[in-house]
């Protein structure tokens, strides 16, 4: 039987793929969040996906992306393998800009 290794080139091919459509799907729920990812690997984790949600986002909004968010990323773990974890901000509410009366 015929044992197929994988190599460094495959496992990164397909870790950019699976971070690539995580980040569509969170873009597709947010267009305005600010993604930062990491593929910086710590024990098990193979990539990290931090997410700055606008403020204008609603309590149960934000609950919601981080639920599907959630979902998607245990889809990839089962299906191809690969743990990225995603980790939201929480909005913060944007202060007024000061204008200097001079």
């Amino acid at each position: 039987m015929a044992r197929r290794t994988q190599t460094v080139t495959d496992y990164r091919n397909r870790l950019d793929a699976a971070v690539t459509a995580l980040s569509l799907f969170i873009r597709d729920l947010c267009p305005e969040a600010q993604l930062e990812i990491s593929f910086t690997r710590y024990e098990d984790v193979d990539a990290h996906i931090w997410i700055s949600l606008p403020s204008t986002l609603t309590e149960e909004a934000q609950e919601e992306l981080a639920n599907r968010v959630a979902e998607k990323s245990l889809d990839l773990l089962l299906v191809e393998g690969l743990l990225i974890l995603a980790g939201i901000e929480e909005a913060q509410p944007t202060s007024p800009i000061s204008e200097e009366v001079g």
